[in-house]
């Protein structure tokens, strides 16, 4: 079998700006598998550092045979890209999905209110029903309260701190926002035992996103009560399996459940919706990234339609992203 690694990088069509910085590009490797057959098999690793603390030179060295621990991104390409190429050479979808499209929010980075409010109205106007702004900046009650009221009462809207607060800093932001409908507030603090503390001051559902990354962890946010909600993340989890099984857990215990995109490329977002289509989650998802993105790879998927997106139907990831399309994006 034939290895190749391709490292890309995706520009943003505008800053993409949360509680832990800026980014202009999203950097990303590329597993290619070539079969004695031909096929070809692709899995993506994609660690965001200032997430979840993963250099990308980390998930490279794992992939390209380095030793020590790999990453959970670097385990999430290997499986993907194995996948993705027997699910090929079989002629069927990586998953057995049985939804054709889901729900999905749109994703609204921080920002001035009334730039962040025309985002949104946009929104309104391609259909979606949920949003979900960045907060842990300043001006989040100006910026929430703007786009409350460019989407009016009905759409669900969300907000992710991204562990930006204290517990007490959490508490009295979050009583702040909840005049404003929230659907949940996501990962307030850093830890479990800051969500459990925080969920027994507020009354909006608490989701834990950067505390959840395995079964595992779901399994003590379950035991600690920290939580009303779990965001997976595929690659952060380790792979499709790994994601498929903290999903699971978590709705065995009476969690709300839901899979999204740490601004994957569009091999990540193919195997997320093919995961949330075979389970039937409910619960918008956060894969509409792709559209923050200026570059033909994001294109390689359709655009969302009314608030939802297509789940690919093969043969297996269903992405077939043009030669020129990964040259122009390799650095």
């Amino acid at each position: 079998m034939n290895r190749t690694l391709l490292r890309l990088s995706i520009p943003f069509r505008e800053p993409f700006v949360t509680a832990n910085g800026v980014v202009s590009a999203r950097e990303l490797v590329v597993l290619r598998l070539e079969g004695s057959d031909g096929t070809v098999g692709y899995g993506e690793a994609a660690p965001f550092e200032p997430y979840d603390g993963v250099p990308l030179e980390r998930a490279i060295a794992a992939l390209s045979g380095g030793g020590g621990r790999r990453p959970p991104q670097a385990r999430a390409a290997e499986e993907i890209a194995r996948m993705d190429l027997e699910a090929r050479q079989e002629g069927r979808p990586l998953a057995e999905p049985v939804r054709d499209a889901l729900p999905v929010n749109l994703t609204l980075p921080a920002g001035p209110p009334e730039e962040v409010a025309a985002r949104a109205r946009e929104g309104v106007r391609a259909g979606y029903a949920c949003f979900k702004v960045k907060v842990g900046l300043p001006e989040d009650v100006e910026r929430v309260a703007a786009v409350r009221e460019a989407v009016g009462s009905w759409p669900a809207l969300r907000v992710d701190a991204n562990r930006a607060w204290s517990v007490d800093d959490a508490v009295a932001r979050i009583r702040e926002l909840e005049r404003f409908d929230l659907e949940f507030v996501e990962q307030p603090c850093r830890t479990l035992e800051d969500l459990r503390q925080v969920r027994g001051r507020v009354s909006t559902p608490i989701a834990a996103d950067e505390s959840v990354g395995s079964a595992r962890a779901v399994r003590r946010a379950v035991e600690l009560e920290a939580c009303d909600v779990v965001n997976v993340k595929l690659a952060g989890a380790g792979g499709f399996r790994a994601a498929r099984e903290a999903l699971r857990l978590a709705r065995s215990r009476g969690l709300g459940a839901f899979l999204s995109s740490t601004l994957d490329g569009p091999w990540g977002i193919a195997a997320a919706l093919q995961l949330a289509a075979s389970e039937d989650l409910q619960l918008a998802c956060g894969l509409a990234t792709l559209e923050l993105f200026d570059s033909p790879l994001a294109r390689a998927l359709p655009s969302p339609r009314n608030g939802t997106l297509a789940v690919p139907t093969g043969p297996g990831l269903g992405v077939e992203v043009p030669a020129e399309a990964l040259i122009e994006s390799q650095r």
